[in-house]
């Protein structure tokens, strides 16, 4: 019956996505900013954890140990991470911002530093002297995301308002400097519209902006209706979740009003039990995190155990098995930031009502008798555990199973919403990022991806760390060979190593993203030399196996290999690792590196061509040199490109430039191959037009070594290969 219901819910709810507001550059930098300051809010509940742990024999053994102000250590983190989190907060926020709409100013980009810092002081001024220590904490931490966003919205205003700019065009001048003073009159007017607002306010209203905000949250509390338990408790519980689905750590913005909503209650279970009456009022803040908030906010318990029980994602999966640690003593931020839960509208529902739910039935457990009322314990208790300490006895973990089991079937078909939609976003963004690395368009810094700051980038930063990761340690990378097949001859003559890269996560990464994020971080060397040894390595299995010793294997080559002082004296040292010679491996460059002849990667070329290495030009066609060039380059192959190939037989003009390409080749002795080949069409035009070697589909897909060798075996049997010269 479940499963039936599951399945309905899922079928509604399957068009359901993220909606633009999301992605609103504001919504996006709230997000950002949580997300930067996820390292302290997790040290920080580590070391309340350890601080709080729930274990007798642990508390004594600390206290034995390091004396009665052992959990000093963790006071002191403490001060460092949640103590301080408005200010990490503010920055991290304001510096999102300011890049995001440095986005839609390319031409007219503002210092997110600048920004951040202006922000941070706009903070100082509005926050009382006296007072600076608590509202830099999780008290202060909904005024500073109001001024970290106001602060930076008028900043970037002023800075984009021609008057108040002060350029200096002094040459030699740093540019941090005019960055510096292009922003100094914007900065002033910024903090001076604050300080003026500050004044004006605490003059109007004869409080300050802190305790202006507090008031206002406890407003909705001070209705009649709200005044019972459980509706308090209701509303307690729908506000602290609206405050997590936007990015704001709602049990931090509301812990100066928690105990305030629930000191009645707990002052009346005092009175009740000095008098030795059982205590009366159920709905108490050590009610809400024994049954309710089991894992945290929005019962986060429940949802780890919906993500490893019926998440495909693999990420999804492993942060579960990440946070399911922390989860059992009640941290989630790992789980929330990381999922993520915030600004997820698929995880709104089930994130404010599974707590409803939970509230609802240990109300009535604990109403009708079911249940004792529950003492107080540390808020880390883990699940089962807490509820048999806290009622004394199994009905109370009972309980917390029952509500575990509801939150969990809950959560699961949203779950299997969220593996769809996650899957669309990353197909989308992983298209995007193959644009950027199929386009010419680079950053400030010459990245064409990497120092993006939009969700692109984050992407492939993401990627560039597990590639270097992936290359430290050999894992996910391989290589898969396409043929060359001499059409005329009916013989496999050689094939081009295309290395592949199979991501835990985001399975096959195409291998034009992988050489972007390669160059980007400078790592395309340490890439390139593990191709041509897995490669080396291969033809060494080949030629064990039989395979023709004038059989090629192509490697290609970069820009930045090509670079490197010892570029050449690594390739030797790699074939005679393997025993092979030269001839056995070629070396393809695109025709966009080779446009200088006097170039010192040509004259690298032409050290290894010196060698007997056979030299490809991989893509020609793409329009970056002239064929005149050709001739001063030590050339043994061109390869004819799909912008060329894919049309040959409906254009005159791809037909007269190849016919060119091939008179100009015969002239100088460079074989030609044909790449993208995919349909018999395509091959008759060519071979009408003198080609007669090809590498494509039409002949075989880029296959394991394994493959490859059965392949040209096949083809080549009772045949000689013919030495390319």
């Amino acid at each position: 019956m479940y499963r039936f219901l599951a399945l309905r819910i899922a079928d509604g709810l399957h068009k359901v996505s993220v909606p633009n507001w999301a992605y609103h550059p504001v919504m996006l930098s709230i997000r950002n900013g949580f997300l930067l300051c996820l390292p302290l809010i997790t040290a920080g509940a580590i070391a309340i954890l350890l601080n709080n742990l729930p274990i007798p024999h642990y508390q004594e053994v600390m206290l034995e140990i390091f004396g009665a102000n052992w959990t000093r250590f963790g006071g002191l983190v403490w001060n460092g991470t949640f103590g301080i989190i408005s200010i990490p907060m503010l920055i991290g926020t304001s510096y999102h911002l300011a890049a995001l709409d440095n986005q839609r100013h390319v031409s007219d980009p503002i210092s997110p530093i600048i920004a951040a810092i202006t922000a941070l002081a706009c903070l100082m001024v509005i926050i009382p002297g006296g007072e600076m220590v608590s509202n830099i904490g999780t008290q202060g931490l909904f005024v500073a995301l109001i001024v970290s966003i106001a602060a930076t919205k008028i900043f970037l205003r002023l800075a984009r308002t021609r008057y108040l700019v002060m350029p200096i065009y002094s040459e030699g001048t740093e540019a941090s400097i005019q960055q510096a003073f292009s922003c100094l009159l914007p900065c002033i007017f910024t903090v001076s519209i604050f300080a003026a607002f500050y004044f004006a306010f605490q003059s109007v209203f004869g409080v300050d902006l802190h305790q202006a905000v507090h008031n206002a949250l406890l407003f909705p509390f001070s209705f009649e209706f709200l005044r019972d338990a459980l509706n308090t408790g209701i509303s307690y519980v729908i506000l602290i979740h609206i405050f997590w689905f936007f990015g704001i750590h709602g049990s931090n913005v509301l812990d100066p009003l928690t105990t305030e909503l629930f000191e009645s209650a707990r002052k009346a279970n005092e009175a009740a039990l000095a008098a030795g009456l059982p205590p009366t009022d159920i709905i108490t803040k050590h009610f809400m995190d024994i049954f309710v908030f089991m894992g945290g906010c929005g019962s986060s318990i429940c949802l780890i155990a919906a993500l490893l029980i019926a998440s495909r994602s693999g990420g999804s999966r492993r942060l579960a098995k990440i946070s399911f640690l922390p989860g059992m003593f009640n941290i989630n931020e790992i789980l929330l930031f990381g999922l993520p839960v915030i600004l997820n509208p698929i995880f709104l529902f089930p994130f404010v009502f599974v707590p409803l739910i939970l509230t609802a039935s240990s109300f009535a457990a604990v109403y009708f008798g079911f249940v004792p009322l529950p003492a107080e314990i540390a808020w880390t208790t883990p699940p089962i555990v807490g509820g048999f300490l806290a009622t004394g006895g199994v009905s109370g973990s009972i309980l917390q199973f029952f509500n575990l089991a509801i939150g969990t079937l809950i959560y699961i078909p949203f779950v299997r919403i969220s593996d769809r939609e996650k899957a669309a976003r990353q197909k989308k963004a992983m298209a995007n990022l193959m644009e950027i690395a199929l386009g010419n368009t680079v950053g400030p810094s010459g990245k064409k991806c990497l120092d993006r700051d939009d969700e692109i980038g984050v992407l492939a930063r993401s990627l560039a760390r597990d590639l270097e990761h992936a290359l430290a340690h050999d894992t996910g990378l391989y290589l898969e060979y396409q043929a060359q097949v001499d059409s005329a001859a009916k013989v496999v003559i050689g094939c081009e190593a295309l290395v592949r890269w199979r991501h835990s996560v985001y399975g096959l990464i195409p291998a034009p993203i992988m050489v972007a994020i390669s160059e980007d971080g400078n790592f395309m060397r340490s890439l390139g030399l593990w191709v041509m040894n897995e490669a080396c390595k291969e033809r060494a299995k080949w030629r064990a196996d039989g395979l023709d010793s004038h059989f090629k294997t192509s490697v290609n080559v970069s820009v930045q290999q090509l670079d490197d002082a010892d570029f050449v004296a690594k390739v030797t040292a790699c074939i005679q690792r393997h025993n092979l010679s030269p001839y056995m491996i070629g070396v393809e460059v695109t025709e966009s590196i080779a446009l200088d002849p006097q170039s010192p990667q040509n004259k690298k070329l032409e050290e290894l061509h010196d060698l007997g290495f056979i030299i490809s030009m991989d893509d020609f066609g793409m329009g970056h040199s002239s064929l005149v060039y050709l001739k001063y380059f030590p050339l043994d192959i061109l390869k004819i490109d799909r912008v060329l190939s894919k049309d040959i037989v409906t254009s005159k003009t791809s037909q007269e430039v190849v016919t060119t390409i091939v008179e100009l080749c015969k002239s100088l002795g460079i074989h030609i191959v044909v790449e993208y080949v995919e349909t018999q069409d395509q091959i008759d035009e060519f071979l009408k037009l003198g080609c007669h070697i090809f590498q494509g589909y039409y002949f075989r897909p880029p296959v394991s070594a394994e493959k490859m060798l059965n392949y040209a075996s096949t083809m080549n049997a009772g045949k000689k290969l013919k030495k390319i010269e």
